[in-house]
């Protein structure tokens, strides 16, 4: 089945928030605290922080730009995810490393939808991998909840 880049932008929205909806208590047992626990905190603030502004309403008058413009978000986020990881090092570090590579896959395909939506469509198969590499992050932050993607 093919995503729809606008079922993307609802996939990563719905994951920001399970993401986000995941309980912070366990990380302290599980890393020992210190940056993990900040890096990984970090990371939970720009999900929630992405989750809810992929939630606005699109411009049906120029649905490219739309597409465009939550592409960037999620470059942004990527970045943070990126950065937050170095700082806790270890398993956060690789594990925020490939997942922001993964996010970084889908911005690019979201910005070759926005100017040609067929030739983007081979990219969207990517989101599995996103959704692997987010549970892996959840993993090493001691999140709960997990990071799921879509229903």
């Amino acid at each position: 089945m093919r995503m729809s880049a606008t079922q993307l932008v609802g996939a990563l929205a719905i994951g920001g928030a399970v993401l986000t909806s995941a309980a912070c208590g366990p990380v302290d047992a599980v890393t020992g605290g210190g940056d993990k626990k900040a890096a990984c905190d970090n990371i939970k603030s720009a999900a929630e922080k992405l989750s809810s502004s992929a939630q606005t309403t699109p411009d049906i008058n120029n649905p490219g730009a739309g597409l465009s413009n939550t592409a960037q978000k999620l470059s942004d986020f990527a970045s943070t995810v990126r950065s937050e990881g170095a700082k806790a090092g270890g398993d956060v570090e690789s594990s925020a490393t490939k997942f922001a590579g993964d996010i970084d896959t889908a911005a690019n395909a979201l910005r070759s939808a926005s100017s040609n939506p067929a030739g983007a469509a081979g990219s969207m198969g990517k989101i599995n991998d996103m959704k692997a590499s987010g549970e892996a992050l959840s993993k090493a932050c001691g999140f709960s909840g997990g990071f799921r993607i879509g229903s």
